[in-house]
């Protein structure tokens, strides 16, 4: 079932707490964004200096001499006030008589935007705001004047274009009046949040977007700042991929994903220009595909073309991975594991073991590597010999992240003997390094078959939501977490696994075989499996590495750690 606003969800920027998530003031801001659509005298009242300096159209609203602007105030019944600057007198005339939205075109001091925004019912655009009216098709939004007239000119004008991009615009873009319209544009990383992630989830798809500012996301770090704007603006990326932050680049993916993209000269951009491209940018221009530029992308800039044409090469893999591959079998119900998962969780501590956390994956049908807890030399050997050489060891704490930095991890042994003195090694350098940690035993497992390693799981955000994540594992450079708000649909989690295997490097993937990207979309319902069935008891769930693999198994999660909340607090 998709998400639905809820009397419970955020606030769009410009309430104050007390008023978050009021329906009267979501619908009061949902008729002020028609009026900029499509304004009128009655709707939108304007000061000519705002006009001047916003771009706003003359004609567009009513439009009175800034001394005039109070007492027009007073008997209009407007919704929409753009002025230039906020006297005293102003804002006494706000408290009384508030708009629902105030655009404030100068570049006023922070305290005046938050007097005008503190005021019940009134929403700020600004400072600094600009207001474009056109009759293309486009909504444009930007961070700064300068991207606004850019977008302008490369999309040949919008229907509406504003600057500084608010965090109530997918509001806008979600409004019945706007769904002729695409939106195009930046949205800093300050205003994403989870509704916007929702929003693209549900929405988002033919709109080209750019976040920018969104630093990776801290995924080991449960209820990180971080996190809701990554999960946005990974939404907002989640057909594309990463669109180049460039006017030209967002106006060529526009006209691709609409399929009206046509060469202004008739002619594709120089070879030349386009193999040279390719040698700057050899990740990219390895890329199946990418070996010539496509003639519906044509323009005079071809740095441009090359650019925009990796975004839409990944829009059109997402669609075709869709449309050809079977969705993931339905998830197994069995009751009997769910309920071995369960009981594992209460009786462990905050943090549980890597015994423990395959222990609960296991009940909810995630592979995990054969295993088993040795107290002893000999009884690593003796289960090492059933399990079947080679081997691992490694050290069975909660305590311990990083077991190689300390010694406490073996690998490839396939004798007995060398399980022994594995063993004697580990547990003493957990003594002499890690001697406050709690050492439960040493983990004796399967060896796996080299594979692609992928890093995932489910993560708890500030809100108090859970949000599912992954990314390829790469020794050479480090990979982007993608993050997907859940619950999860077999599409979302169809595209989530086509956005993780898609941001890895291309040598990475010359292997006999590419990683079956349904396996990981299965993988990544079940963990969507688990976070719906402890509901808020949960705050990590991390599968550090899982080996996407060929055969039967088709994946295997290596290590495992699962992080919830203390007892007294959770379910």
């Amino acid at each position: 079932m998709r998400w639905q606003p809820s009397s419970t969800a955020p606030s769009i920027v410009g309430t104050d707490e007390r008023r978050r998530g009021d329906p009267i003031v979501t619908d009061r801001l949902g008729a002020a964004l028609d009026a900029l659509l499509d304004p009128s005298p009655q709707t939108v009242l304007a000061t000519e200096a705002a006009v001047e300096a916003s771009g706003w159209p003359a004609d567009e609203g009513h439009v009175v001499p800034d001394r005039a602007v109070v007492s027009a105030l007073r008997q209009s019944e407007a919704q929409v006030l753009l002025v230039h600057r906020v006297s005293m007198t102003l804002l006494r005339a706000l408290r009384s008589r508030p708009v629902t939205l105030v655009v404030l075109t100068a570049d006023a001091e922070p305290s005046r935007c938050q007097e005008v925004g503190s005021i019940a019912g009134i929403h700020v655009l600004g400072p600094a705001a600009r207001v474009r009216r056109g009759t293309g098709s486009t909504l444009c939004c930007a961070a700064e004047p300068g991207e606004l007239e850019g977008l302008w000119r490369a999309l040949g004008g919008a229907r509406l274009a504003v600057c500084p991009t608010p965090g109530f615009w997918w509001q806008l873009l979600d409004r019945k009046a706007a769904r002729r319209y695409v939106g195009a544009g930046y949205v800093p990383a300050s205003v994403l949040d989870e509704q916007w992630a929702q929003w693209a989830v549900t929405h988002g798809r033919g709109h080209v977007l750019v976040p920018l500012g969104v630093p990776p996301a801290p995924v080991d770090d449960p209820g990180h700042d971080d996190l809701a704007p990554a999960l946005a603006a990974h939404a907002l990326e989640r057909w594309t991929g990463p669109v180049f932050p460039a006017p030209r680049v967002i106006a060529s993916v526009l006209d691709g994903l609409q399929g009206t993209a046509s060469p202004p000269d008739g002619t594709a951009p120089d070879s030349g220009i386009w193999q040279q491209a390719r040698r700057a940018l050899p990740m990219t221009g390895a890329l199946v595909g990418m070996d010539r530029a496509r003639p519906d992308l044509a323009t005079h800039v071809a740095t441009a073309a090359f650019l925009a044409q990796r975004a839409l090469l990944r829009a059109e893999a997402a669609q075709a991975a869709l449309l050809d591959d079977e969705p993931p079998a339905p998830l197994p119900v069995d009751e009997q594991s769910t309920q071995r998962s369960t009981e594992v969780l209460t009786s462990a501590g905050t943090v549980l073991t890597d015994h423990e956390s395959k222990v609960v994956l296991r009940g909810f049908g995630i592979e995990v590597t054969r295993q088993a807890v040795a107290s002893s030399a000999s009884g690593a050997a003796g289960f090492a010999e059933r399990i079947g050489f080679p081997v691992a060891l490694k050290a069975l704490s909660p305590d311990l992240r990083r077991r190689t930095d300390i010694g406490a991890l073996a690998l490839s042994l396939d004798t007995a003997a060398a399980v022994r003195r594995a063993y004697g090694t580990i547990v003493d350098a957990v003594e002499r390094n890690a001697p406050t940690a709690r050492l439960d035993g040493v983990l004796v497992a399967e060896m796996i078959e080299p594979g692609l390693d992928v890093h995932c799981g489910a993560i708890r955000l500030p809100s108090g939501t859970m949000a599912i994540f992954g990314r390829c594992i790469d020794p050479t450079a480090p990979i982007e977490p993608v993050l997907a708000p859940r619950p999860l649909e077999t599409e979302d989690a169809r595209l989530l696994a086509h956005a993780i295997l898609g941001r890895v490097p291309v040598p990475a993937l010359r292997r006999t075989t590419d990683p079956d990207p349904q396996a990981l979309a299965a993988l990544l319902l079940h963990l969507d499996a688990i976070a719906d069935h402890f509901d808020d008891r949960l705050e990590l769930i991390e599968l550090r590495p899982v080996r996407l693999l060929e055969g039967e198994r088709r994946y295997v999660t290596l290590d495992a750690r699962i992080v919830q909340r203390a007892h007294l607090q959770g379910t």
